[in-house]
């Protein structure tokens, strides 16, 4: 009962070592044997399908059928086939999948398993030693599947561009370039395809685009070990790039400002504006003491000063604790923020031998059902949990305070960071401005951690998917904003390589859209 409770995101983060080792590696594992490799690509996909609510939501509102990718893999096994293209198929069968919590773990994802999971009895099944397989298929995997080129692309208002200038071979390119074919084909068409070489693919709802980034960094795309780009300038002259496996393009101009997740020493950022009455905090992390620090500014600047507005800034946060946010919004909040949180989990075998329930058992408990009064998916069959959720409770010190909370979000929030986004929705309060993550949002729980019994792969699945508030099946989705504000490329330039503190308050007076936008609701006031 206390592991089906665990609702909070425990993401395993996949980490990057440079070992060169992995072909000798290989020569020490296990030759497995045709019949080995099929029962273990069989037990792949039934896991998955018993336990993923997400490739079903894929297939029904993005149209991406995992079952018959799926079985279009299982076919390239054959008795000639070596451990190494098996893994590739194995790969491939988990990003088919197209779920950002669901593939195989790497180092970080394997020591955490060691030292919490399977001591906790999170993990079953498995023990310690069944994990030296997937350190060296990490290895090789690492080695074959990315290629090292970085261009800097970054995708905004449905297209590509390179944000910096570069070279390549003793030619330069112009920064802000529009990307418009790769390998000869049309960019948007091309990134589509690549269901079962990248993964996750974010997907653009309004634009209905499935985009990348960093597409170009999957070795399989290569074509005789080239790739080659095609790129649109201002003034529409065309530049070709065709570029080798492995080489690296020169940047001509220094990055001081990354648009990404924030890293774990970046800090709490906090101004007051006189002028406008406007307390800023920058939250780079849902970590606790950071809301607890967030609170305490708050309250030793409105002691002393009028607020109008407060803004909470969570632009690059990856997520962490939902406590967070509470603990920042407590003393301001008017009232309690509640959801009624709809969340549905497959009802297959696995999930009920997990879990230890069956159908008795479910109609027993108030939060459990099998019926649900929102839009859910045609399939799987699938039980739901019901809760009310208090996700923000009013202090019992309360700062005086009656103006809006203005949450700024980019691309790069995640987990915790966009269930606050998400809880913005049904706030007056509240007020959510900028990007979406374009990701499958929701409420999570920690994955399922399973392994193949001949190759012993070991893997984790997400198992759960959040139903809250759906007007319809894509609402499934979660990606909500009210005020939707896009970069331009210019802005984006401009933010990667001032020497300016883009989150001082100058920049974000004179410079930041998502500010200026919160500048303009204040005043319409």
């Amino acid at each position: 009962m206390k592991q089906f409770f665990a609702i909070s995101l425990i993401c395993l983060l996949i980490a990057c070592s440079t070992s060169k080792q992995s072909i000798p590696i290989l020569e020490t594992l296990p030759k497995l044997t045709y019949q080995q490799m099929l029962e273990d690509h069989d037990t792949l996909v039934s896991n998955i399908k018993q336990t993923s609510p997400m490739i079903y939501f894929n297939k029904e509102v993005r149209g991406i059928d995992f079952t018959q990718h799926a079985t279009s893999l299982r076919k390239q096994i054959n008795p000639k086939t070596t451990t190494k293209q098996f893994l590739q198929i194995v790969n491939k069968t988990l990003f088919a999948a197209q779920d950002g919590h669901t593939g195989m773990l790497g180092p970080s994802g394997l020591d955490e398993m060691k030292k919490y999971g399977i001591p906790l009895g999170a993990v079953r099944g498995i023990d310690s030693t069944d994990a030296e397989n997937s350190y060296k298929y990490y290895d090789y995997l690492k080695n074959e599947v990315y290629a090292k080129l970085d261009l800097n692309l970054n995708y905004t208002n449905g297209e590509y561009y390179n944000l910096l200038p570069f070279s390549y071979k003793g030619k330069n390119y112009p920064a802000a370039m529009k990307l418009i074919s790769c390998n000869g084909i049309e960019i948007h068409q091309f990134v589509k395809s690549l269901t079962e070489s990248a993964s996750p693919l974010r997907w653009d709802r309004i634009n209905n685009k499935t985009y990348k980034e960093d597409f170009y960094r999957y070795s399989e795309i290569y074509k005789n070990n080239k790739l080659k780009l095609v790129f649109q300038d201002k003034g529409f002259d065309e530049h070709k790039l065709n570029i080798v496996k492995n080489d690296t393009v020169t940047f001509l101009q220094k990055k001081n400002w990354k648009y990404a997740y924030n890293g774990p020493k970046d800090t709490v950022t906090t101004h007051y504006f006189e002028k406008q009455g406007i307390f800023y905090a920058k939250l780079p992390r849902m970590d606790v003491q950071l809301g607890d620090s967030i609170n305490q500014r708050l309250g030793a600047v409105i002691n002393k000063h009028k607020i109008n507005a407060v803004v909470l800034d969570i632009r690059g946060n990856g997520g962490g604790y939902d406590q967070t946010y509470n603990n920042a919004l407590k003393s301001i909040v008017k009232d309690t923020l509640r959801q009624n949180v709809v969340l549905g989990i497959n009802w297959s075998p696995y999930t009920r031998t997990y879990y230890e329930y069956n159908r008795d058992s479910i109609q027993k408990e108030p939060l459990f059902t099998f019926k649900v009064d929102v839009p859910t998916l045609k399939e799987p069959e699938m039980f739901y949990i019901k809760i009310t959720q208090a996700a923000v409770v009013p202090d019992s010190i309360k700062y005086p305070f009656e103006g809006k909370v203005y949450i700024l979000q980019d691309r790069y929030i995640f987990s915790a960071s966009s269930n606050l986004s998400n809880l913005a929705k049904n706030s007056e309060q509240l007020i959510s401005i900028g990007e979406t993550p374009d990701l499958l949002g929701g409420m999570q729980r920690s994955p399922f951690v399973m392994m193949l019994t001949n190759s012993k792969v070991i893997f984790r699945v997400e198992p759960q998917i959040d139903f809250t508030d759906n007007k319809t099946v894509a609402d499934t989705f979660k990606n909500n904003v009210e005020y939707p504000i896009q970069y331009s490329i210019d802005n984006l330039y401009l933010r990667t390589t001032t020497k300016e503190n883009v989150f001082g308050k100058e920049f974000l007076l004179n410079d930041d859209p998502m500010f200026k936008k919160v500048l303009e609701l204040e005043n319409s006031k």
